[in-house]
């Protein structure tokens, strides 16, 4: 990933654009100056609005020491709308980001593990994810999609063990880069056991408190524009049918500007006048809108701590609930895409060879889709179709069939009874650990 990514912002602008210039995702230059308020000590500029940040302040805060050994070392760097062609910051920058998106790779890899399937399939499983991380890092400038889900992951594995304490601060670590991490929440402390629901709830919900208080003392306006109506412009990304009934922030129109600069010539000072029409860009508030997202997180919850459910079939939920956003989102972005897609790949490729390779397929096919500026509604209806089959192939079954391509070393295993155990080994072929909200951690039966 690491030498692919630097390879396309190298040579992507000369031999595709005809253009003299590294190509680095302007989003990346928009968290980087966010990076320079945290290493200032201002944590309230993150949400200023020529910066663009409507998320959480977790992965400016990560790039802040980068932001301030860039300025020391003098390096040069863009500032939207202004681009430098060279810019040498991006030197120091894009291969960090890389590695970040990176390790979305071994977390998947861990998982599939947990859920003992095969080498092989994990290993196409791990060729997967690193192209749908590669996209958010290198073409978007996001790798805190794929870095968030690199905390979630892990956090599932430690609730695969029973190490909650782990599991709590895992999370955090995930909601305060990407708070799309956070709609899964209600439903993995449901599945907690008793008396240890309140401090996983803290602790997963700690980091991005105490960031967000204090951007939000020093910045409140900004941030709660940024946090709660989190303004997103539908003529720069995808708008869905959803937009609709959305409410505007601002309805955008043309607006006449004056200009007026100083002229040195021939040794004679002189002012001109110009004027222009200019065309502002609408928002939308996504944050109401998301609400939907929220209320269906905690009905899941709801079901978990009434019902509950296997470990697969929890984690089949989170996958169902990080997918939501890509249903009711108002204005879609290709790489929204990505944290639903790398869970569904792993709870696919447990479910078998022939699920794992159409939802492998249907990944791919939906990913190029979403590059594409298609009528709402057939974009829209395109891309949840396809989501919506790819997590259905990832539905967990009571037993699966052998996959050919398997070496033998691990096999995919039924669910088994409802309550929760330690990591399975493969080579028993015990039953996959269940939850349940009463007990704590017990060896599951041979």
């Amino acid at each position: 990933m690491l030498a692919t990514g630097m390879a396309f912002m190298f040579e992507w602008n000369p031999l595709v654009h005809h253009s003299d210039s590294w190509n680095i995702g302007s989003d990346l230059w928009n968290t980087f100056r966010a990076a320079h308020y945290v290493g200032w000590g201002y944590l309230g500029g993150i949400y200023d609005p020529a910066n663009g940040i409507i998320t959480f302040p977790g992965m400016a805060a990560l790039l802040a020491p980068v932001a301030m050994l860039s300025g020391t070392l003098h390096l040069s760097e863009s500032f939207m709308p202004y681009t430098v062609p060279y810019p040498t910051a991006a030197l120091l920058l894009v291969p960090i980001e890389l590695v970040m998106a990176a390790s979305v790779v071994f977390a998947t890899d861990a998982l599939a593990e947990s859920l003992q399937v095969g080498t092989r399939r994990r290993a196409a499983l791990c060729v997967l994810v690193a192209v749908i991380a590669w996209l958010t890092a290198s073409v978007w400038g996001h790798p805190e999609e794929s870095l968030a889900m690199t905390f979630a992951l892990y956090a599932m594995i430690a609730m695969l063990e029973g190490k909650w304490v782990r599991c709590g601060w895992l999370f955090s670590l995930g909601i305060v880069l990407q708070p799309l991490v956070a709609l899964t929440l209600p439903l993995f402390i449901a599945a907690t056991p008793r008396g240890m629901r309140i401090m996983l709830a803290v602790r997963s919900s700690a980091l991005s408190f105490v960031l967000i208080a204090v951007a939000a003392a020093g910045n409140f306006g900004d941030t709660f524009r940024a946090l709660v109506e989190q303004p997103t412009p539908p003529a720069l990304n995808h708008p869905t049918p959803w937009v609709s009934l959305t409410p505007k922030i601002t309805s955008g129109g043309r607006h006449l500007t004056n200009y007026a600069s100083i002229v040195h010539s021939h040794g004679h000072i002189s002012v001109t006048h110009s004027s222009a029409m200019t065309q502002s860009l609408a928002f939308v508030a996504g944050g109401p809108g998301r609400v939907i997202d929220v209320m269906l997180s905690v009905l899941v919850g709801v079901l978990v701590w009434r019902k509950p459910q296997s470990a697969v079939r929890v984690l089949w939920l989170a996958l169902c609930v990080l997918a939501s956003r890509c249903f009711f989102e108002p204005v879609m972005t290709p790489y929204y895409l990505a944290p639903p897609l790398f869970l569904a790949l792993v709870l696919a490729a447990r479910a078998g060879g022939a699920r794992f390779w159409a939802a492998a397929v249907l990944s791919l096919e939906v990913t190029i889709l979403a590059y594409h500026h298609l009528n709402p509604w057939i974009w829209w209806s395109a891309i949840v179709l396809g989501l919506a089959g790819i997590v259905a192939l990832g539905y967990p079954v009571d037993r699966v069939p052998t996959d050919p391509l398997d070496d033998g070393q691990h096999s995919v295993v039924p669910e088994g009874p409802p309550r929760l155990g330690r990591p399975v080994v493969a080579e028993r072929r015990l039953p996959v650990p269940t939850f349940n909200r009463h007990r704590h951690a017990q060896p599951a039966s041979a």
